[in-house]
């Protein structure tokens, strides 16, 4: 793996030796306090990014404009051979290229803010690393293209730290949605018949995990059943379409062609039809809302646990 990350990933850093991180930092900090003469901007948390490094690029952007509104200390790695690489540091950020597995958790370790909460956002890399950063996470955010390796390893970390996927933030609205059509009378007293569950994805691990969290909220037996189809979409949303059948009544969700919001109907009937937006989905959007969650999600825990025994049709 290349130990260079492109200087886009933290515009105007300076170069320095890993061993000169904390120094340069303090440096910065003082010489943006003199330039500004103004008050130092209070940090809140230390966000620790791990990933490839095109995977980095999109989410220090985000970062950066999350810093914008509330500060945080970023620290991005991607993992290579190196035990003390070079990093590129600017104010409140730090990258550091090619950093061998073994040393990211004494990194990170160093470079964290003690005294705050520190958020791990893992977007790959060696699941050896994973297990050694979880511990020093209040919170562990999941985000890998192919999360089953992840999702196997996490089961293990639930009693030391609170585990999210990025995936959980994008189903929000759908969850949300369908929640609230079990509030009305038509539906409640249907909700022992409903067997059958079809989704059309573009994401289909985010598929496994809306049907992991349905299958626990109604307690369905394995013998119910759940199809998911991988379908094109234009990336707005991890679903398309949510269809949930029985022998009384139909619930469909869906994506309508202007892209901009989320439609429910409830028997086919226009007048049991609900119409919220999408939501954004944006990284910044996304990571904003976990930096504001500290507690467990057992409703996570249990939706996770259904998505990997899923067997799916």
């Amino acid at each position: 793996m290349s130990t260079q990350l492109p200087h886009q990933l933290l515009p105007g850093a300076k170069e320095v030796p890993f061993a000169e991180i904390e120094g340069t930092l303090s440096r910065l900090v003082q010489d943006g306090r003199r330039r500004s003469r103004a008050p130092a901007r209070s940090l809140t948390a230390t966000v620790v990014v791990v990933g490839e490094p095109a995977r980095l690029v999109s989410a220090a952007d985000a970062l950066a404009q999350l810093g914008e509104a509330g500060g945080v200390r970023t620290i991005l790695i991607s993992q290579g051979d190196q035990p003390s690489p070079t990093a590129l540091v600017t104010e409140h950020s730090i990258a550091i290229a090619g950093l061998a597995p073994r040393y990211i958790d004494n990194a990170v370790a160093s470079l964290r803010l003690s005294s705050l909460p520190a958020l791990v956002w893992w977007r790959g890399g060696s699941i050896e690393a994973l297990d050694d950063v979880a511990g020093l996470a209040d919170r562990l955010v999941l985000d890998t293209e192919s999360p089953d390796e992840t999702w196997a390893r996490a089961q293990t970390f639930l009693e030391e730290t609170a585990v999210t996927d990025l995936r959980w933030a994008r189903l929000t609205r759908w969850r949300a949605l369908l929640a609230h059509l079990f509030d009305l009378p038509r539906v409640r007293e249907a909700v022992a018949s409903f067997n059958r569950l079809s989704i059309d994805a573009a994401d289909v691990p985010a598929a496994r995990l809306f049907a992991g969290w349905l299958q626990t909220s109604l307690r369905w037996p394995s013998s119910n059943q759940i199809s998911i189809r991988r379908v094109s979409a234009d990336g707005k949303s991890p679903l398309e379409r949510v269809q949930l059948e029985g022998d009384r009544l139909t619930i469909t969700l869906h994506v309508p062609s202007t892209r901009t919001c989320l439609h429910a109907s409830v028997g086919g009937e226009d007048g049991m039809a609900r119409v919220v937006p999408l939501g954004d989905g944006a990284l910044t959007a996304l990571i904003g809302e976990e930096l504001g969650i500290r507690t467990r999600d057992l409703a996570f825990e249990r939706a996770l646990g259904a998505a990997r025994e899923l067997s799916v049709s």
